[in-house]
């Protein structure tokens, strides 16, 4: 005896809705931040922003790699981009400068602390993003935005 077997169809899982969520429970906590901060993979993709980060991307930044949605003044930025060199190699806490261009025209430097992450999947980095002033002490500067991150990276171990 033969049975005719019927295919029902299975529901569509929304994979990138799923990882966006569990992505958002882990680091929700940098909502706290003032500043803008950014969770990214070793490839550069943007895991998670908070909502000072967001402000300077476009709403589709989900899993969109950093130089994709940033305002760079350099089209091919990525090719010597010193915050993707230290995602990629830095063990210790580093700093990367980089400007971005506004929609206004005008340009922001933003300092950056990449802080590396161990063992948490997908995750390779959070970023600390401060904007640097052109008149500011330049060493000053770099001390206090490497001693925030240091204090992140205290918050994010836990």
């Amino acid at each position: 005896m033969c049975r005719e077997r019927r295919m029902v169809p299975l529901p569509r899982i929304d994979f990138r809705t799923l990882l966006q969520e569990e992505t958002s429970m882990r680091w929700n906590f940098l909502d706290q931040e003032p500043e803008a901060c950014a969770v990214v993979t070793r490839r550069m993709e943007l895991l998670y922003l908070n909502p000072s980060c967001q402000s300077l991307v476009p709403i589709d930044w989900f899993s969109r790699r950093c130089f994709e949605v940033l305002p760079h003044e350099e089209a091919l930025c990525a090719l010597d981009c010193p915050t993707i060199h230290a995602v990629q190699t830095a063990e210790e806490i580093s700093y990367a400068e980089e400007t971005l261009r506004l929609e206004d025209g005008a340009s922001m430097t933003l300092g950056t602390a990449v802080i590396p992450l161990r063992e948490t999947g997908l995750a390779r980095a959070v970023l600390l993003f401060r904007e640097k002033a052109a008149d500011t002490d330049a060493d000053a500067f770099t001390t206090r935005l490497l001693a925030d991150a240091r204090e992140l990276q205290e918050r994010v171990s836990h």
